[in-house]
């Protein structure tokens, strides 16, 4: 998946706006990209951003809170990192790994046409991990460590008849075995049951959200 495709469009705002103004989206967004009025990039400026602007304003006893309320936003942008359309999602996961606090994504003509923070990574992985997805029965399961073990559960459960909406994998590191966490659908889920109990595969849990 692309970065396109998980950005928030709507995570921006213009940088003369002033900080009273941008305090409201921030309330939506945990960071903004700050653009002129040419749609040219300034900056981003992440809600941890304004907390240190503000501590640092109010501690100055010769200025009034008020006033910081009143300048415009661009002036509190830093420095943004950028990636282009089609750049995988993982890059960008890994940016802000790395500490940063969004990325912004450019369009094909390189103007700024969307940010990512950790909330747009969320709503990614509780999109494939299908935690949205109320339809659905999740199973989570307990494989040994061996090679072919995700394509012989899928192949048990689809030959079942049962579909698949989502499949998650994470190995401990510690044992000898991985744990896989199968979403199939909420009118299916009799039939994966069974058939996964039939090949004595071990279903750790099963909730109906």
């Amino acid at each position: 998946m692309f970065v396109e495709s998980i950005m928030n469009p709507f995570a921006q705002i213009k940088g003369d706006v002033p900080v009273s103004m941008a305090l409201t989206q921030l309330k939506e967004h945990p960071a903004l990209m700050i653009t002129s009025s040419s749609r040219e990039l300034v900056g981003v400026v992440a809600r941890v951003h304004l907390l240190e602007a503000f501590a640092e304003f109010w501690m100055d006893q010769s200025s009034h809170s008020s006033d910081i309320l009143q300048r415009p936003i661009r002036d509190f942008a830093h420095p943004a990192t950028k990636v282009k359309s089609g750049t995988p999602v993982e890059e960008a996961i890994n940016t802000l790994y790395q500490g940063e606090k969004a990325v912004v994504v450019l369009d094909r003509h390189g103007n700024p046409a969307g940010l990512i923070s950790w909330q747009e990574v969320n709503l990614y992985l509780r999109e494939i991990t299908g935690l949205n997805d109320k339809d659905s029965v999740r199973f989570s399961l307990a494989l040994a460590d061996e090679p072919g073990q995700l394509a012989h559960i899928a192949d048990i459960v689809g030959r079942a008849g049962a579909n698949i909406t989502a499949i998650t994998l994470s190995d401990p590191k510690t044992l000898n075995w991985v744990h896989l966490v199968l979403r199939v659908d909420r009118a299916h889920a009799h039939l994966a049951r069974q058939a996964l109990e039939r090949h004595r595969i071990q279903i750790l849990s099963e909730h109906n959200e």
